[in-house]
């Protein structure tokens, strides 16, 4: 499913908010301060100007800006900006440098040496060292962050100057790039402590950063940051020297925090924002036609129709399952609610992702597969090779809440519908929907399956992850597996490529999960600025990541 901070860690969250709120001097009515004076206890932000200040709207407004604690669209804009992880990811997710200037694998792919850019500091001065790696992964592993992955990882200090070695106990070529989504935390400040304790920390004080940003003001309903030549490392100069823009470079920031989208595009429509993230698409698709343009950012969330595949169910044939997906048109839901149609799990912007052969479609072809599927029709009417009348279920989260997850089984619904196989649709709350799937008390469902950054498909179809509540459909074939794991194995870019080539035709063949899209993650930018081009991300935010490649014209 989509990115979300577990039931567990979302619990610690509201307590700590609430305890945060007795702090005095901490947090007054959602601003946060410092002793230094430098943030404003105000009811707002004086935001910067000049040609090299960038102003953003984001929805969302702060709580805890800071890893491993962001909850909203304004904490993890104000993370992107002052924290960094050991990597950073590229426009297609690869790993780059960031805190760590290389790295390598070792011991069959289970270790990892990375070595710290001696540069790398504090906002307060303080050199980044391993025992923030050491507490940063502690943290995420206390709060069980990214379903677990960092639980089993442990880090330790090379024999060289600045080597640190992160160990697992099985091949993880991913590991780089799951460095890039775990900011890390200041071990000067909160060693030793519990996850619980370290955010009641962080609230009684601004975040302390490692930049390339740092914040001079922080309130409820904005934030200012300035860009600190201090604290440009290596890789940042790398990004602002191959910057395609024109124009000035962004040197200061301003965000403006928005609690709905009508009051987003209200401050967009009237010319006071030069980006503007994380509005839905038909909202965002209006807006643009009043001033500046577009851009799809790119996404990691998957959307298609899950298919429950254990001994017994009518669609293990894979001529089934080819014939379903020849009757849908991902296309017209991706004209109305976004996003880019899929046809495998792995998003088209990726560094992973190849070209595999298209999907054919249209009733003859799917008559054709049902028949090799020895399926029988009689007077429009398809049968079950048992000589049942064919009978098909849907599950689905409710059309008031997830309107494109509706539409999709709608379009489903009535397509099979008309050719001929009787479908009915369930709308199911959440929770009611996650325990129907982990039964495996389902035909199919509607799923939103966050791929991450760097594509992994084992805990989607591999034979282990169902002891783990993934493979919701239940799949069991060793050749997959071997594909899977193969995948998983560090090695150069253009080996992990094959590997992963070899993966996604698989998938294309088999079509475990009916695809239909990658959802739409869209950012307004207005002419002012130069130089944003589409960039893989998890949450629409991140895409401030990129920021330093940025250029902003004088107008």
């Amino acid at each position: 499913m989509a990115e979300r901070t577990l039931p567990s860690a979302r619990r610690i969250i509201t307590a700590l908010l609430l305890v945060a709120t007795l702090v005095t001097g901490g947090i007054q009515l959602g601003i946060f301060g410092g002793s230094g004076g430098s943030i404003d206890l105000g009811p707002g932000v004086t935001l910067p100007t000049g040609d090299g200040a960038l102003i953003e709207g984001v929805l969302g407004l702060p709580r805890s800006p800071y890893p491993l604690f962001a909850e909203t669209g304004a904490d993890r804009a104000l993370v992107a900006l002052t924290y960094r992880g050991l990597t950073r990811l590229n426009e297609r997710n690869w790993a780059t440098p960031d805190l760590a200037t290389e790295w390598s694998s070792f011991d069959s792919g289970k270790a990892w040496i990375f070595t710290l850019d001696p540069a790398a500091r504090w906002d307060d001065g303080t050199p980044v060292s391993i025992n923030d790696v050491l507490v940063t992964v502690g943290v995420a592993s206390e709060l069980n962050t990214a379903g677990g992955y960092w639980n089993s990882i442990t880090v330790e200090a090379g024999e060289r100057e600045g080597a640190l070695i992160a160990r697992s106990p099985r091949a993880l070529a991913n590991l780089p790039a799951m460095f890039a989504t775990l900011p890390l935390l200041p071990a000067h400040i909160y060693s030793g402590l519990a996850a619980s304790d370290v955010l009641t920390t962080a609230l009684s004080e601004p975040p302390h950063g490692t930049g390339p940003f740092t914040i001079d003001a922080l309130a409820q309903n904005a934030a200012s940051l300035s860009r600190r030549m201090d604290l440009l490392l290596a890789s940042d100069t790398a990004i602002i020297e191959r910057s395609t823009g024109t124009g000035q470079e962004v040197t200061a920031i301003g965000l403006r925090f928005f609690g709905d989208a009508g009051a987003a595009l209200g401050a967009w429509n009237g010319g006071s924002l030069d980006l503007l993230a994380g509005i839905e698409h038909a909202a965002a698709t209006e807006s643009v036609g009043t001033r500046g343009r577009l851009i799809d950012l790119g996404s990691t969330v998957f959307t298609g129709i899950a298919t429950n595949l254990r001994p017994g169910e009518v669609l293990r044939d894979p001529n089934i399952r080819v014939a379903l997906a020849a009757l849908l048109d991902p296309a017209a839901i991706v004209d109305t609610y976004g996003g880019v149609v899929a046809r495998t799990p792995v998003p088209p912007g990726s560094w992973a992702w190849t070209s595999t052969k298209e999907l054919s479609t249209g009733t003859a072809f799917a008559t054709a597969k049902l028949k090799r599927a020895k399926w029988t029709i009689a007077n429009g009417v398809w049968y079950f090779p048992s000589k049942k009348p064919a009978r098909l279920e849907i599950l689905s989260l409710p059309a008031m809440a997830f309107p494109a997850d509706a539409a999709i089984a709608a379009q489903a619904a009535a397509a099979w519908n008309s050719f001929g196989i009787e479908t009915t649709v369930t709308e199911l709350t959440a929770d009611d929907l996650t325990a129907r799937i982990a039964q495996g008390e389902f035909r199919l469902a509607v799923v939103n399956i966050e791929i991450g950054s760097d594509p992994d498909l084992y805990p989607l179809y591999g034979s282990g992850a169902v002891l783990t509540g993934g493979n919701i459909s239940a799949i069991q074939l060793k050749q997959l597996d071997d594909l899977l794991t193969a995948a998983r194995v560090p090695a150069t870019l253009e080996k992990r490529q094959a590997a992963m080539a070899a993966v996604q035709r698989w998938c294309a063949a088999t079509v475990y999960t009916l695809p239909i899209r990658f959802a739409a993650t869209e950012l307004l930018a207005s002419s002012r600025v130069s130089g944003v081009e589409p960039i893989l991300v998890e949450q629409p935010e991140t895409h401030l990541r990129a920021v330093l490649s940025f250029r902003l014209v004088t107008p």
